[in-house]
């Protein structure tokens, strides 16, 4: 009987060790948006939050290891955690590929539009908790002329609660990985403009 030639067996074996369900296997990431299922992830809702602000994210919370190579990374340390941040609305985005409102908020009414912070409210068939944020945002935000581009024409000051998350997809590769690739919205001061409060679960009066 002729055996198998080596490099064969070599090849059939490393074809298997690919296949989804093989011990040792790579896991695949199928996320539809960049860590998705951590975006609009409410297990965490009912945590009691930490005031922060903007000024402090910006100036102290160092920027994890996540780049946009990690499009399935699971929530770690500071991203365990909920946040309450109050600052001033700038700019609303409500139409995004992935359905999620876009809020960017500064420390001060008159702070530069850049040194902001941005939050996200997903879209409610994740949870009814995200069409009561929009809801009591649309509230606060009362009859305010929003203009192209989402700038508010009177800033509204507001404090939102959620998750910290780390939105790595914006950030630049190799020597440059100290920056943000400029898709950012207008929070583009540095690497620590990346964390978010993404998702948020509530919208309240400051």
């Amino acid at each position: 009987m002729r055996r198998p030639e080596a490099g064969a067996v070599l090849a059939t074996l490393a074809l298997a060790s690919l296949r989804p369900g093989v011990p040792g296997a790579a896991p695949q990431c199928r996320e539809p948006h960049y860590r998705w299922s951590q975006k609009t992830d409410t297990s965490l809702a009912a945590l009691s939050p930490h005031p922060t602000s903007v000024t402090a994210i910006l100036a102290g919370w160092a920027a994890p290891n996540i780049a946009s190579r990690d499009r399935c990374a699971p929530r770690a340390d500071r991203e365990l955690q909920v946040f309450a941040l109050t600052g001033w609305v700038r700019r609303v985005e409500k139409v995004k590929d992935d359905g999620d409102w876009h809020i960017e908020l500064t420390e001060g009414a008159a702070s530069p539009v850049d040194s902001c912070v941005v939050v996200e409210i997903p879209a409610p068939k994740y949870g009814s908790r995200y069409a009561l944020a929009r809801a009591a945002l649309d509230s606060l935000l009362g009859g305010r002329k929003i203009r192209k581009g989402g700038a508010l024409d009177q800033p509204t000051l507001v404090r939102v609660a959620g998750t910290a998350f780390f939105d790595g997809q914006h950030r630049r590769g190799g020597r440059r990985g100290d920056e943000t690739d400029g898709g950012h919205g207008r929070c583009n001061s540095s690497v620590r403009a990346l964390w978010e409060i993404h998702p948020v679960y509530r919208v309240t009066p400051p």
